[in-house]
Order: structure tokens, then sequence, then C-alpha cells
């Protein structure tokens, strides 16, 4: 690809082809693109035209079976009304269901003990068998009936409805076989006290009514499908979403949201079309609602195909179009370079030039177009190049080596001054703050001491201490901060017991304000074991770390630990306060240098805390892996811990 993209730039007879080429293919695209688009949405308005037609024809037809099943229901309960005897019973259900061969039974079942002499239950069933002339009539054995959906639902409302599809066989025995799914159209029988007497029920079989619905198929691969007011499947060619299953509950929530707002829409009665995708497929769905139930229908039509014959158009025209265009760009190839040629030769003639070789001569031309005055003004401008080269370069490097001098002089010299003008700023503001305090303090205690309460006076006092603190601990890092570089000779043969030295820092810590956070110590050493070091300078240290943790940590824990780990003897100083970004860590311990410029000291605390430790022999680093706060760690090498050590080797 390098090669080809190279050969590209280098050849301009290629790149005025490509040129060419690249507006011939946006101008084809832009049009025929239209083109396609529009065509595609014309293919999109009729099929959708067509779909939408299906989709009404079978609604009406769905609806007229409904009207035929409440009109023979209603016709028979307006019969049954003066007439409410066994044999009755049996002769009119026999009648409705003989006279619409489409039905595929009719019952009536009692209120309790409507018939005494009946017991209990009473009810007669009538039905079309399978492969028989005759209809058959039965007064049906003793079952609970009460509870059914097709006696309950109209009870309960007291008016004709159509209840939800269900699966049941004779004498009301539940059944898993899809083809004794059906609904039912159940009208309550009241007498003229308004008591129900009755439960009529017709009920189509939903199986043929799938064989209705889906004669409506305007293309090979679409469906209709019929929602129950609930979302529940009462007709789809998935005969398994039929029992117990939702459009809800079959629908994947974090990946189907199209397929829920679609049943939603459904079940909310409304008319209109939704693309949503069916098993991973882009499909167009048309929907509306019933208008003798609450129930809706959707046409679902693939979008492939809807646009088969257009996407057959599509893959003869971009083969076509892609011959087109290469022959278009073989032909601009030849044409540009004859044209070019005489270019190229100038070209390689003045790539001498480009290639540094300046004494190489150019050689003049006799034609008098443009192409051969240009050559000669190369030429021309060669041999003044030659002559002038040597000395520009000898020149400009001269030039170049000064001028980068300077600047870097002039940089250090800038940051310098700033480096200056910002540390006497911060130091004077550091301690003329502490100074204001305490010059105040003392001021209110010469002339209002007498007045003053003494849980005041403690505070005071505790303030001016406290700034005092301030002043001489900045006082002191500045005395360290100033022998930095210098040949600095620290006596470390003194012997330190941990266990004291650490509490003394705790007391050390205890004593000066503020008095929030308690110090917590870990010594995991004997009691008697000491370390070969400088007790001033590594208490000096231990002092400022515990100091800067006081500063920063508002509530938790600040805690000194101390352990060995072979030749070496550690102090860890750890706090729950804000931790230190990551942005900060890189310039941690550099002199002047602070997280926060707003923030109280000079910058200097942790640099001369690490020059102290390293003027004893020793390290201060940043514990990284502790991220509830900040921890450093001292580690000073200790003689003993080796002897312990070898000892324990042997």
């Amino acid at each position: 690809m390098s090669i080809l993209l190279n050969r590209i730039k280098r050849k301009l007879s290629l790149k005025l082809s490509l040129g060419i080429l690249l507006f011939l293919v946006v101008v084809f695209t832009f049009s025929i693109g239209t083109l396609f688009l529009y065509s595609r949405q014309l293919v999109k308005q009729q099929a959708m035209e067509h779909a939408n037609l299906e989709l009404e024809n079978c609604t009406e037809r769905v609806n007229e079976l409904m009207n035929e099943v409440e009109t023979a229901t209603r016709t028979a309960v307006w019969h049954l009304g003066d007439d409410i005897r066994p044999d009755s019973l049996l002769n009119y259900i026999r009648l409705v269901v003989g006279q619409n061969p489409n039905f595929d039974g009719c019952s009536v079942v009692m209120a309790p003990d409507f018939f005494p002499d009946r017991g209990r239950y009473f009810s007669v069933y009538a039905y079309n068998p399978e492969n028989a002339d005759t209809v058959v009539a039965n007064i049906e054995k003793p079952y609970n009936y009460f509870d059914k959906p097709w006696y309950r639902t109209a009870a309960t409302l007291g008016k004709p409805c159509w209840v939800e599809a269900y699966a049941e066989d004779l004498q009301g025995v539940e059944s898993t076989d899809f083809n004794d799914m059906i609904v039912s159209y159940c009208v309550p029988m009241y007498d003229r006290h308004k008591r129900l007497m009755s439960v009529i029920s017709t009920d189509l079989a939903i199986d043929w009514l799938s064989e209705v619905i889906s004669s409506y198929k305007p293309y090979p691969k679409s469906y209709v499908m019929l929602l129950g007011a609930n979302g529940q499947y009462i007709v789809h060619p998935d005969t398994t979403k039929l029992k117990s299953r939702t459009i809800f509950n079959d629908a994947d929530p974090t990946k189907q949201q199209d397929l829920i707002s679609l049943g939603h829409q459904m079940i909310a009665g409304k008319k209109g079309m939704l693309n949503v995708k069916v098993n991973g497929e882009p499909c167009v769905v048309l929907y509306q609602s019933l208008t003798k139930a609450p129930w809706s229908m959707a046409l679902i039509c693939y979008e492939s195909d809807v646009f088969v014959s257009y996407n057959k158009l599509l893959y003869i025209l971009i083969p076509v179009l892609t011959f087109g265009l290469l022959l278009i760009l073989v032909f601009c190839l030849n044409v540009v370079s004859m044209m070019v040629q005489p270019l190229n030769d100038l070209t390689h003639q003045i790539s001498y030039i480009t290639d540094g070789h300046f004494h190489e001569a150019i050689s003049f031309s006799r034609r008098k177009d443009v192409i051969g005055r240009l050559q000669n003004n190369f030429a021309e401008m060669q041999q003044a190049l030659s002559s002038h080269i040597l000395n520009l370069k000898q020149t400009n490097l001269d030039a170049e080596r000064m001028n980068q001098d300077l600047a870097e002089a002039n940089e250090q010299a800038h940051k310098a001054d700033e480096k200056k003008n910002e540390f006497l700023q911060d130091i004077t503001h550091q301690i003329r703050t502490p100074l204001n305090i305490i010059n105040g303090f003392t001021q209110v205690l010469r002339d209002d001491y007498e007045s003053i309460p003494q849980e005041d006076l403690g505070n005071i006092t505790e303030t001016m201490q406290t700034n005092a603190i301030l002043i001489s601990r900045m006082v002191g890092m500045l005395i360290v901060a100033s022998n930095a570089g210098k040949d600095v000779k620290v006596d470390t043969h003194e012997r330190v017991c941990i266990k004291e030295l650490i509490q003394h820092v705790a007391d050390i810590y205890a004593s000066r304000p503020p008095h929030t956070i308690d110090l917590t110590t870990d010594v995991q050493v004997d009691d008697t074991r000491t370390v070969k070091t400088n007790r001033d300078y590594l208490t000096k240290a231990l002092n400022e770390l515990l100091f800067n943790a006081k500063k920063f940590t508002t509530e938790g824990h600040v805690k000194l630990s101390v352990k060995t780990d072979g030749l070496k003897v550690m102090f860890f100083v750890e706090d729950t306060g804000p931790g230190i970004s990551e942005s900060v860590r890189k310039n941690l311990f550099d002199t002047f240098e602070k997280g926060d410029i707003f923030s109280e000291g000079l910058g200097l605390g942790l640099p001369v805390c690490r020059q102290l430790v390293r003027l004893i022999g020793g390290e201060l680093k940043l514990d990284a892996t502790y991220t509830n706060g900040s921890r450093f760690v001292i580690v000073i090498p200790d003689e003993e811990a080796w002897v312990d050590l070898h000892d324990d080797l042997r």
C-alpha cells in the first residue's frame, strides 16, 4: 500500500487521472444515489400501501367473524330468555353450532343450584367434531366451572365480552395441545330480578382463526399476529408463543426496545407503522386494532421481501458502474501521460538540486515553449546557487548556534528571575501571616489581659505557639535548604534506641497544636533495638513528615510504624488525608514545589526531609501502593540488622 501511495504522489499523470475519476465518482454517486433513494422510497411506499390494504382486509374479515359470533350468541340469548330448560338449552346450542360451521363450539353454564334436581353444577356443550357431518350436543358431567375465565369474566363484568385465548378440552379440562386453543364470546343471562341465571359462550378455534389470518400474506416471509388486551399472543405463526406468552416477556428489554414499543402501541388501540427488528432482521410492522374486542392485529413485512427486486437491480448496477469507471481511468491515464511527459523529463533534471547536488549542472534546452524556458531558468538558478551555497550554509550554522545559546541563556535567566520573585513573595506571606497573628494576640494580652476569660487565654496562647512553631519550622527548613549542594558532614555513628526515639517523636507530636488527630504508633522491633544513625536529623525528618500528615488530615488517623527488613530499618508515616495526585508526584521532592500554590508552606518540607534522610545515609520515598491517603517510608541502613541476619543464617 505504501508503495502504491508513493507512486501516486510521484506521478502527476496518475494524480490527474485519479482526480478526474474521483470527480466522476462523486457525480455518479450523488446522481445515482439520489435516484436510488427516491426509488427506494417509492418502492417502500407502494409496498406499504399494498400491505396496509392486506391488513385492513384481514382486520375486516376477523371483525366479520367476530360479528357472526356475537350475533349468533345474542340471538340464542334472546330465544332462551323465556325457556330455560335442560332440553331447550341443548336444542338451542345445537342449532347455533349447526348453523355456523365456523364455530368451534357453544356452551351454556348455569348459576349455582339453578336446577336443584340437577345439583350445584349444570352445563351443556355443543361442538362440531372432526370428520363428522353432525353436531354433537351433550349435558356435561358436573365440574367446577365458576373459576373458568369464560364464566368468571362475564359474571364479574356483567356484560358481554370476549375472553383472551386459552386452551381447554371438554369438561373444562386444561390442555397443552395447540389444537385446543380457543377464544370465546361470553354473554351473561339475567332474570327479571337482575339475578345471574347462566353464561352462554361461543368459541372460535385458534388454529382455524390462524388459517383465516394467515391467508393474508402479501410477501413470502410476511405474517400476521393478533395480540390480546395485555399483549398476549392470540394468533402467531410460532404456536409455542401462544401459551402464557406476551410480546413483553418474549422480547429482550436491553436489545428489543422497538418490539416492546410496538406492543404498547398495539394494546393502546392505536393504528400506525413502526420499524422493528424481528429475529435480527429489519422489518416494517403495520398495526391496527379490532372493533369487536380490545385486541390488535399486526402485519410483519421483512424489508428483504419488500426490496427484493430493488436489491437485484442494485447488484447488477454496481459492477457495471465499477467497470465503466475503470475504463475511464485507463483512458485518462494514457491521455494525461502523453501531455505531461516533458514535465517528467524536466523533473528528472532538476532533481539534482533537491538531492543536494548543487554543483551538478543542469543542461540548457533549445525549446521555446514554457517548459523550455522553465528548464533554462532552473539551469541559471543552479549556477547561482552553486556559488553561494557554501557561504550560506556556514552563515546559517553560525547564526543558529548563536541564537540557540542566546535562547537558552535567556530562558534560564527568565526562569531564575520568576523563581526568585515567587519565592520572595511566598516566604514574605508565609512569615508575615503568623507574625501578624502573634503581634495581634500580644497587643490583646497587653491591653486586655485582666478581662480575657481563662479559656480564651488558653486558645490565644495555643494559637501563638502554633504560629511561633510555624516560623521556627520555616527558618529551620531555610537553613537546611541553604546547605543543599554543599559538602556537609554528619555524624552517623550514634546508637539510637528505636523505641525511645518513637516515644520522643510521639511526645513532640502531642505537644504541638492543633490537637485534632491523635498519633498511633506501631513498633515492631525489640525494646532494646538500636539503629546506627544521627538522632537529631532522623528526629527532624520524622517530625516534618508527622507535621504534614497532621496538617492535611481532618479525620481518620495518623500512624507511625517501624519494622526491620533484612539490612534495613523502615519507618512508615501514613495518614488518611486527601492523598497526593499523580500529577504532583513527579515534582514531589523538588525544592519550592507545592501541590497547591495557595496552600501554606514554602514547598521545602519534603525536599528538606529527604535531604536530612540522605545526609544520614538513608532514603525517603512515597509508597504509591497506599490509596487511603499518603504513606512515606524512611529507609535507614542498619549494621545490627545485618549481624542478626548473619547469626540467623548460621
